[in-house]
């Protein structure tokens, strides 16, 4: 991976192919799970999952939630600092008639394959938009960043005054 942070977490934000997904239960219990996702230009992670799953129910109920999109265990150079990305959210349900809705499927189709256009028939499946509101990104030992601006794409260093 690129030295430069934001490089770095684009190059992230393409490889990985699924975030971790904490959500709350009716009783404010955490849970988590993971979901393949696409993003868009503005920066928003795109879910699609179904009405079954007990995450969808809790995004439902709780539509905030935190996202995590990390580096793959193999890929890390040291385990303890893998490279990583985490989001607080808010989630908004995308519509089945909403203009984006086939076009962000279309995404998934073109990044997963043909089981996106199985999934597409299935009436249980129902897509999610995560706004993110605020990020983190770690690079490494000492090397993390707060997320801001435009889709927080740009990285501003977290140092010791600033924990």
């Amino acid at each position: 991976m690129s030295k430069n942070p934001q490089e770095t977490l684009g190059q992230l934000l393409v490889e990985a192919k699924t975030l971790q997904l904490a959500t709350l239960n009716a009783e404010g219990e955490p849970s988590i799970s993971y979901a393949p996702f696409v993003t868009d230009a503005e920066g928003n992670f795109y879910i699609f999952v179904s009405k079954l799953s007990s995450h969808t129910q809790e995004i439902l109920g709780h539509p905030q939630v935190a996202v995590l999109v990390i580096a793959d265990e193999q890929d890390a150079r040291q385990i303890f600092a893998r490279t990583r990305a985490s989001y607080r959210c808010g989630a908004e349900i995308v519509a089945r008639e909403d203009a984006v809705f086939p076009l962000i499927l279309d995404a998934m189709e073109a990044r997963f394959g043909n089981v996106v256009n199985v999934l597409r028939g299935l009436g249980d499946f129902m897509m999610f938009r995560l706004k993110p509101q605020s990020g983190r990104f770690v690079m490494g030992f000492g090397q993390a960043f707060a997320l801001a601006g435009e889709g927080l794409r740009e990285c501003a260093h977290i140092g010791p005054d600033k924990v």
